[in-house]
């Protein structure tokens, strides 16, 4: 009768951990959001580069505003989110952790490469942890789309590294689509 009673636990755990991933989370507003966002930056940034005006390529000291614009937005989206949900999904807390932890390795990374003359590897240390970000949730939450992008980000950010630095934020702004955006609209509609 014990045994019995060991099997009916570990099935429950398994159908309330089935149940647990197919309750929908909000990472895919973020994932949209911050790649647009990103995709806008590096592409932005790579028409500044590349463009020999002057006037345009001045504008580049005024993109990283996106940036606290899409902190306030995420910031208000968090709220709304709160009011909502009762419980936070594990899946909302793995997005959590594991973005939270990109966005700290890449300040951290980007500040040392500042520092030391090492601006060109930045981009490509960019796409190497958002791929390895992306990739790490999607194997986690199983989604595929995730997996295969994240494994196209971190092989493209390999892959800059021989590139010059125009071209690393036009690719940069491709990986931002397709690692971030693309997933994000898949998992909206899939409602994950």
């Amino acid at each position: 009768m014990e045994r019995q009673e060991i099997t009916d636990s570990i099935n429950t755990i398994e159908q309330a951990l089935q149940e647990a991933r197919k309750v929908p989370n909000g990472a895919y507003f973020y994932d949209i959001l911050w790649g647009t966002i990103l995709a806008i930056y590096y592409l932005a940034n790579y028409f500044s580069l590349s463009n020999p005006d002057a006037f345009i390529s001045n504008f580049n000291h005024y993109y990283w505003v996106l940036f606290p614009i899409g902190g306030i937005i995420s910031a208000i989206r968090s709220k709304q989110d709160d009011r909502k949900e009762t419980a936070k999904s594990l899946a909302d807390k793995i997005y959590l952790f594991a973005y939270s932890g990109f966005a700290f390795a890449y300040i951290t990374l980007y500040l040392a490469a500042e520092f030391n003359g090492y601006n060109a590897i930045i981009v490509p240390v960019f796409c190497s942890l958002l791929g390895l970000t992306v990739f790490v949730t999607g194997g986690i939450v199983k989604e595929s789309l995730s997996i295969v992008m994240g494994l196209f980000g971190m092989l493209l950010g390999a892959y800059m590294l021989n590139m010059d630095v125009s071209h690393q934020y036009l690719f940069a702004s491709l990986v931002s689509v397709m690692v971030s955006i693309i997933p994000g609209i898949k998992m909206m509609f899939s409602r994950v």
